[in-house]
């Protein structure tokens, strides 16, 4: 029996597999590696391994019964029910499938000796994030990789392995207004610079880096969302070449260029699939769940429910622009467009790639 080639990705292949494979966090240092940014060695196990480790050992049979038995009345208790199961992972072996391509890219990493601290954290297509850091020993990886399919049972998720890399020199910095560290030579600062524009450039909305100097190299360890104010220079963006379809009112910033899917009322089953740009009429909580997989939302109406948008911007962190009239007939699906959530406009054609 062959493996999967997609059970186990280097950060190099992340780009090139489907996103449900690797999750939010590990797509971003795929796209990270892809424009040139040093990051830690590292790799990412998919969740198609863990889909497989549940087969192999007759898990996922237990799982699908026990959530067969869910029901309203014992939704307090349901969790309970989940224990054994949780308990079994964390004692079940990894079959010898898995776990012989888990240590050949284990032993690259880490090398013979098995002595390199990682770093090990979960991915999904939520801001939430397991994490375990300055892990020894092949032992304590397994052991951490079963606590995070343990935890996070309910949806499979990616798990990132990276090297700690330990620095006394480290720092943050904001990539759209990058004030530099005076610990750092000017060669050092003259690159982290340019890391940084091309991480502003990439996504066009300012990001938090956090970074580590080691042997006079730097390395990227990790990019925040960024949650501050965003200065006026870096909100501007040279759209002359780009037809501007629309304008409205921007309720969430961002900038991300996707493939137009217009969904429509309440009695339709239509979903969003991932990466897609969805346009509405109305923005209804009965939407919500048919659009949990949208990359920027447009909508037609202005909304007068306060309530509803407040909740729509506690589930939703992605680009959103509301008031352009007419969108659900303006836009086509299949559309490739840009949404600029931060002044509003919506372009013909793509800026982000």
């Amino acid at each position: 029996m062959g493996l999967n080639s997609h059970y186990i990705v280097d950060f190099s292949e992340v780009n090139k597999i489907d996103q449900d494979l690797v999750g939010k966090k590990a797509h971003e240092l795929g796209i990270l590696w892809e424009i040139g940014i040093p990051l830690p060695k590292g790799f990412v196990i998919t969740t198609e391994f863990f889909k497989e480790f549940l087969r192999l050992t007759g898990i996922d049979k237990e799982i699908k019964k026990t959530q067969a038995l869910s029901h309203p009345a014992i939704s307090d208790s349901i969790k309970k029910l989940f224990h054994p199961i949780t308990k079994q992972i964390m004692h079940q072996h990894i079959p010898q499938i898995l776990s012989t391509e888990l240590y050949k890219f284990y032993r690259k990493l880490s090398g013979i000796f098995k002595d390199k601290s990682l770093n090990v954290y979960s991915s999904s297509f939520n801001n939430r994030s397991i994490v375990f850091s300055g892990v020894l020993g092949d032992a304590n990886l397994i052991l951490k990789i079963k606590k995070i399919w343990a935890l996070a049972l309910g949806e499979p998720v990616a798990i990132v392995i990276q090297e700690n890399i330990k620095s006394e020199v480290k720092g943050k910095i904001f990539t759209d207004n990058p004030v530099i560290d005076k610990k750092l030579t000017q060669l050092q600062m003259d690159k982290l610079i340019d890391y940084c524009n091309r991480i502003q450039k990439y996504f066009y909305f300012p990001k938090e880096v956090e970074y580590v100097v080691r042997k006079d190299k730097i390395f990227i360890v990790k990019v925040n969302p960024f949650t501050g104010i965003v200065h006026e220079s870096s909100a501007v963006i040279n759209n002359k070449a780009q037809k501007v379809l629309a304008k409205g009112i921007s309720i969430n910033p961002g900038i991300v260029t996707g493939t137009v899917r217009i969904l429509h009322g309440k009695h339709s089953d239509i979903k969003a699939k991932k990466g897609e740009i969805i346009v509405l009429s109305n923005l209804e909580k009965s939407m919500f769940k048919r659009m949990k997989n949208a990359k920027a939302v447009v909508i037609d109406s202005i909304s007068q429910n306060s309530l509803e948008k407040t909740l729509y911007r506690k589930d939703f962190k992605i680009p959103t622009v509301e008031g352009i009239k007419n969108a659900t007939k303006t836009f086509q699906n299949g559309n490739i467009v840009t949404v600029n959530g931060i002044s509003g406009e919506i372009y013909s054609g793509g800026l982000v790639y």
